[in-house]
């Protein structure tokens, strides 16, 4: 009996050595505080116009600035949110002033995860990431046309055609993300 007695009391003076007591008090302070953080703020520049090579890899641009007040773990994240085409598809389309013959050329994109995609339904590219950043800075994305996967090839959308002006159009989305670790 004697040890549970002086367990016990070990245990009860544990107790309150750790529990702050106030003897013959008249007063107490607790210290306050309010944060909050400053909205993220950012510019995202991407360019208006870009005139694809028909020989090798076209580098786009984007270019973040004035970044400020990004969140710990996240990141601005510059995402192709569709092309031109159906389904969000990126082509780029023209017709033969000449004969009127209409064309399509299926656009490759390679973003920040460093493959080339294309829009075809078995390899969808809507959505992919295209650049990101933490700060200010200019990151590029890169678009080649179909073609340059099939030099051989026969068929009137795998090959460039002379005199035919092509056009397309990507629209980004951009905004905060998660930094993937």
């Amino acid at each position: 009996m004697k040890k549970i007695v002086l367990g016990l009391a070990a245990l009860a003076m544990t107790v309150c050595a750790s529990i702050p007591v106030a003897a013959n008090t008249t007063s107490g302070r607790t210290d306050l505080s309010l944060y909050v953080a400053n909205d993220p703020t950012y510019t995202v520049t991407v360019p208006e116009t870009v005139q694809l090579s028909a020989t090798e890899n076209t580098q786009v641009p984007v270019t973040a600035s004035d970044v400020k007040y990004l969140p710990d773990g996240q990141k601005i994240s510059v995402t192709l949110d569709r092309g031109n085409g159906t389904f969000g598809r990126l082509y780029l389309e023209g017709t033969n002033e000449e004969t009127g013959k209409e064309y399509m050329m299926t656009l490759y994109v390679k973003g920040t995860d460093g493959e080339f995609k294309m829009g075809a339904l078995e390899n969808q590219i809507k959505g992919m990431e295209l650049a990101s950043f933490t700060e200010d800075g200019t990151m590029n994305y890169e678009l080649r046309p179909a073609a340059l996967n099939y030099p051989d090839s026969t068929s009137d959308n795998l090959v460039i055609q002379k005199g035919v002006h092509y056009s397309g159009y990507v629209t980004y989305g951009i905004g905060l993300t998660d930094i993937a670790e």
